[in-house]
């Protein structure tokens, strides 16, 4: 189907009528900043189960009796997996039905997944249950950020982007907070018998966090809009996505075809998008060891993971929230100095201001390691709106759902998936030691932080033209 074809209010009788999707009035504030408001529930929900594992990691080790690298894929691949088997065929559904019903399935499923993570008696059954996570996972990201596109005007996506993940880090740190609470209730209680085998402390704990994310789901379901798709016409030249398939087999073809036509559209622009992908893939390499400093101050300074949650929160609720408020006006005012790329130059900002962050671990004193640290998490604040608003602002309406899974895929299968293991199997094979564990965080983040800037700098010429091109677009279609 082309985009002429999917935009409404071609022309008849000789006279060019509207086209309503291009065209249409956006939502009214309210009703998008509501489902903004959804959205951060449903991304306070994933974190939360999905960020709880590293704290309870080494009762896990302990209990399941097994290696780093073990816990590597723990952390990561088996979360990873399934992203990488079904996330991409979700996120072909994203583009072409009701994405409310996608997020609020997808929610449903990681929730349960991670209740099963508590029912779990042995490491295969844990690796499957962290697979289920994974699996409801995989189509919220594509669906989330297509919808946002559909809700406000490209001036307005960094801070609508901010406002979303503003909600989902004060949400999930406010969350996080009580996990300290239930870490120090609950992880080092005596297991008890159950009808299913032995509870453990850390298996109690996932299935109370895990559990409410279902009620959630509910609320998507019965009071979440779907707003229409909007579609620039001449964006894409030629088919943007194939014809409705009839049956199983014509689905699967039409999903080779509409996501060989997204890598085609990619593809002519690279220079537009490669930056982005390529920065990405080297920053996720260095963002995945993060899941192992629970870990780092346990290992190296003996904190409690009760103690590390705490004061986690305490940095999601100051410095994440300061780096993403500084962020979106970093970014408005590029964009009122009429700078077509203010989105990608905010976020080579935020990852120089992350870079001084790799050098924590390897500080002799944990509250001066925990301090450096942190402007890690506020350069992340920093660049994670405008890299986010970047990609959907030059995504066509058609292929968001499509070009943001393939995006994410980086993020979740390098960073959540390689990355974690990548530390486990350093320390298991180089360092030999759990103490060393600093530099086998610390590696991957030195090789791979200072050359994802680079990458991503070299975007900021061909996304400021591609910017241009498409208010241009608009302008003749208006």
């Amino acid at each position: 189907m082309s985009s002429e074809a999917v935009t409404a209010g071609a022309s008849a009788g000789g006279r060019r009528k509207p086209k309503a999707p291009a065209l249409a009035p956006w939502p009214a504030p309210k009703l998008a900043y509501y489902t903004v408001f959804l959205m951060i529930l449903s991304l306070t929900s994933l974190q939360l189960d999905t960020n709880i594992v590293p704290y309870v990691a080494a009762a896990i080790k302990a209990d399941l009796k097994i290696s780093d690298t073990d816990l590597g894929l723990l952390l990561g691949v088996s979360f990873a997996l399934f992203y990488t088997l079904v996330g991409i065929p979700i996120a072909w559904l994203v583009d072409r039905y009701s994405r409310k019903w996608i997020i609020a399935i997808g929610i449903a499923v990681w929730s349960l997944g991670t209740a099963l993570c508590g029912v779990a008696q042995n490491y295969a059954q844990l690796f499957f249950a962290r697979f289920v996570v994974g699996a409801g996972e995989a189509g919220n990201g594509p669906a989330s950020y297509s919808v946002l596109a559909d809700l406000f005007p490209r001036e307005k996506m960094p801070r609508a982007v901010a406002f979303l993940q503003l909600g989902s880090v004060i949400g999930p740190a406010l969350a996080l907070a009580m996990s300290a609470y239930l870490l120090h209730i609950f992880l080092d209680m005596a297991p008890v018998s159950v009808p299913w085998g032995v509870l453990h402390g850390w298996q109690l704990i996932l299935i109370l966090v895990g559990l409410p994310g279902v009620l959630v789901a509910l609320l998507f379901v019965f009071t979440m809009p779907d707003p229409p798709r909007r579609v620039i016409e001449g964006q894409v030249a030629g088919a943007a996505t194939a014809a409705a398939p009839a049956n199983v087999g014509a689905a699967v073809i039409a999903g080779l075809t509409d996501y060989w036509l997204a890598l085609a559209y990619m593809g002519r622009r690279w220079p537009v998008f490669a930056p982005m992908f390529g920065g990405l893939f080297l920053s996720a390499l260095g963002a995945g060891t993060l899941q192992w400093m629970p870990i780092f101050y346990q290992r190296v300074f003996d904190w409690h993971p009760a103690k590390v949650a705490g004061l986690q929160s305490v940095v999601s609720l100051i410095g994440m929230p300061l780096g993403l408020i500084a962020g979106v006006l970093i970014a408005e005012r590029f964009a009122k100095k009429g700078r077509e790329d203010s989105a990608i130059r905010t976020q080579v900002i935020g990852a120089a201001i992350g870079l001084p962050g790799l050098f924590g671990v390897l500080m002799p004193d944990p509250w001066l390691a925990f301090a450096l640290g942190s402007l890690t998490f506020i350069g992340i604040g920093v660049s994670s709106p405008s890299q986010n608003a970047a990609l959907q602002i030059v995504c066509p309406a058609q292929m968001r759902g499509k070009v943001t899974s393939l995006f994410l895929f980086f993020y979740s299968v390098v960073g959540l998936g390689l990355s974690p293991i990548i530390v486990g199997a350093l320390n298991d094979f180089l360092f030999h030691s759990e103490a060393m564990i600093r530099w086998s965080i610390f590696v991957p983040r030195i090789l791979t932080g200072p050359l994802a800037l680079f990458v991503i700098w070299l975007g900021l010429k061909p996304y400021g033209r591609e910017v241009a091109r498409l208010k241009a677009l608009e302008a003749a279609g208006g």
